[in-house]
């Protein structure tokens, strides 16, 4: 199977399980290897080093520390990602982890870590976005500021959502359906906002 995607724009990946879509996410991330072609991302191959600032991953379940706070986590993914705090922190309140910076990650609801697994995660504004069901387990509120800022990153970035459905509101510019148990092998395209899997 080849895939070439071109942002900017939102880009929705359907299929039912097993067909391949957390594959296609993890040999965009760089963490598998494909078994034949490869995985590029705006000319770089993803497991390059300096492939990690040109995406934003989201995986579905929270890779968070337990004793850690909000505010630890969010201070961390933006050393990480060699960006400033205060973002983070703002796009905290609007999700409205505001009350929550100063409580450890294990005494947050599933909501709540999942609003911060994805706060930490997209921390850095970066040429391509890939998320896995982010949708999960966010409360109404979490979950309309999310198509708010995808609607915000899909004007500027390539934006790709890994979903079984899709809240009211939001719009892809293409849907790719996987169907059944897809051989995926991948390369993330020339652009500084383009996917490409081959």
């Amino acid at each position: 199977m080849s895939l070439s995607l071109q942002g900017p724009g939102l880009v929705r990946i359907a299929g039912p399980n097993g067909s391949g879509k957390s594959t296609l996410l993890e040999l965009v991330s760089g963490f598998l290897a494909p078994f034949d072609g490869e995985v590029r991302i705006s000319g770089t191959r993803a497991g390059a080093p300096e492939a990690r600032l040109l995406r934003s991953v989201c995986r579905t379940a929270p890779a968070l520390y337990p004793s850690m706070t909000t505010r630890d986590h969010l201070a961390f993914a933006a050393r990480c990602r060699r960006t400033e705090l205060a973002p983070a922190l703002a796009r905290a309140e609007r999700y409205g982890l505001g009350d929550w910076l100063e409580v450890a990650a294990a005494e947050l609801s599933t909501g709540n870590q999942r609003k911060l697994w994805l706060l930490a995660c997209t921390a850095l504004p970066t040429p391509l976005v890939i998320l896995d069901e982010p949708f999960n387990g966010m409360d109404d509120h979490g979950v309309q500021t999310l198509v708010g800022e995808l609607a915000e990153w899909a004007s500027t970035r390539l934006v790709i959502l890994i979903a079984h459905s899709l809240p009211e509101g939001l719009e892809p510019r293409q849907t790719v359906a996987l169907e059944g148990q897809a051989e995926i092998t991948a390369k993330c395209g020339p652009s500084a906002d383009s996917a490409y899997a081959e």
